[in-house]
């Protein structure tokens, strides 16, 4: 019988902290917004799901990750999911075919993720471009080719809280270890 692949993180290894720096600027920048620009959360559901929603997830991130990440990375998984639906959120002002491959995309993340970290899936490496091409295609197609110009400050500020939002998930996923059995990863 094989075993399952269990995957840890070190707390204060450097893709870690670079993950959990990622993941906190998300959250300032997303704060900076909200106050800068209050009215574009005037209804209720935008102050829910494009404030506190990526705000919770953020803070949930950085409270168990260090916490968990080395005996439990799973619990991750919650703030992730949390972000997924906030992504999936985000993406109904897209135009409907942007939206269905905007919430594949999405749903294909909350997937991989969690079944890697719960050790359904033996390898990290599949998290990688996942997170990582996304993340190029943002940068350089939609941010620099099609919007330098074009953005306004507060479409910046929401646009660079994304990409940390991307970049801590592609920097925790580089950072994954497989343990070798329960008795390798120290408690």
């Amino acid at each position: 019988m094989k075993r399952k692949a269990r995957y840890y993180i070190e707390p204060k290894g450097p893709l870690t902290l670079l993950s959990m720096a990622f993941m906190a600027a998300a959250g300032i920048i997303r704060i900076i917004w909200w106050a800068t620009w209050p009215q574009e959360l005037s209804d209720p559901w935008a102050v829910i799901t494009q404030g506190a929603l990526p705000l919770t997830a953020a803070a949930l991130f950085l409270l168990v990750t260090p916490l968990f990440g080395k005996r439990a990375l799973w619990v991750t998984s919650i703030p992730v999911l949390m972000g997924v639906i906030f992504f999936i959120t985000k993406a109904a002002g897209f135009v409907w075919w942007h939206q269905l491959l905007c919430t594949a995309l999405y749903l294909l993340v909350a997937a991989l993720y969690s079944l890697t970290v719960f050790g359904a899936l033996p390898t990290q490496r599949l998290l990688i471009p996942l997170f990582g091409l996304p993340l190029i295609y943002h940068l350089v197609v939609q941010d620099i080719i099609q919007n330098l110009h074009v953005y306004t400050a507060s479409q910046w500020l929401r646009e660079i809280s994304v990409l940390c939002i991307m970049a801590g998930l592609l920097s925790l996923s580089a950072g994954m270890r497989r343990a070798a059995s329960e008795d390798t990863v120290k408690r």
